[in-house]
């Protein structure tokens, strides 16, 4: 007994504490994050691509720089928006990659057994009802219709299409209600006096921007409505043809499938010549890796995150 608890106090000496697998940052100046990202050589071509590895660090920011807007150089502030959400992007299609996942396994089931347990009708009850699926069948063949279906829409969303929405829809982070507000795509919600005032509106009294605690929570939000809303059903039914394919999803490629309420005109053109420019299909390409942040933070650093 005495050797055993020698040993693992030796483990726990030559073994480094086991490494975050992500970072949240709460509030912070720039430079403050700045700093964070430098630390973690949070830095690639046009200082947001990161290439040639793919790899994105796991550290998600729940605002934007309390002095954003006071960044003057657009290069800069562009590159550090981009920065700020594609972590986030990422996040989001891990969770939905692990979500489709859990779903092809009740399809599984249900295909090798011929039926489901309680649990999995119930997870089937529960993404119908998020994902907007509707139907009046009963038993099997009401779990088989919610599968198909659900299968259409639970599906990544290319994270260039986050960004650059965000991007088009804030003036690149600008906007009032990503600092009043942590909106980015200027969601709304109607008959209630909760959310932001439209500026400018003076005939309808109804609606208000939504606001969110986060910026995840609007970006997820918006990766929902993809995949969930009817306005988006043209878009989702190209990309089942490019998965079916077997070809890798781009924005770009999605892009001109793009139908968004949005008073930009010919946003489509608009969305596909900004993704372009700024090459975010190599984001796309991107994957999360938490190696990337293994070194503890200095202190005065430390302090930042949540």
């Amino acid at each position: 007994m005495f050797f055993r608890r020698i040993i693992f106090i030796l483990c726990l000496l030559t073994n480094p504490a086991m490494a975050a697998e992500s970072i949240e940052i709460g509030q912070v100046t720039t430079k403050q994050l700045e700093e964070i990202f430098s630390f973690y050589q949070y830095s690639g071509e046009k200082d947001y691509l990161m290439i040639p590895e793919y790899n994105y660090p796991p550290i998600f920011c729940n605002y934007f720089p309390s002095d954003f807007n006071q960044i003057t150089d657009e290069k800069k502030r562009n590159a550090l928006f981009i920065k700020i959400l594609a972590p986030i992007a990422l996040r989001i299609n891990n969770e939905i990659i692990n979500e489709r996942k859990e779903l092809k396994n009740v399809a599984q089931s249900l295909k090798d057994k011929g039926s489901l347990t309680q649990k999995q009708i119930q997870f089937l009850e529960e993404k119908a009802k998020k994902y907007d699926v509707f139907t009046r069948l009963k038993d099997d063949y009401r779990y088989s219709f919610l599968i198909e279906k659900l299968l259409q829409k639970i599906h990544v969303v290319a994270p260039s299409i986050l960004i650059i929405g965000a991007a088009l829809e804030t003036n690149w982070g600008t906007s009032r209600i990503v600092k009043e507000g942590n909106s980015l795509y200027k969601a709304l919600a109607w008959h209630t006096k909760e959310g932001l005032k439209p500026i400018g509106e003076k005939e309808d009294d109804s609606y208000r921007i939504k606001t969110y605690p986060n910026i995840y929570a609007s970006m997820q939000e918006f990766a929902l409505k993809i995949n969930s809303s009817i306005s988006f059903e043209n878009f989702r039914g190209f990309r089942q043809q490019v998965i079916d394919r077997r070809t890798l999803l781009l924005g770009s490629t999605l892009a001109p499938y793009l139908v968004w309420n949005s008073p930009l005109k010919n946003y489509a053109g608009l969305f596909e010549y900004t993704l372009s420019y700024y090459e975010l299909n190599i984001i796309d390409k991107s994957i999360l890796n938490s190696k990337m942040i293994a070194k503890e933070l200095p202190k005065h650093l430390k302090g930042l995150t949540l």
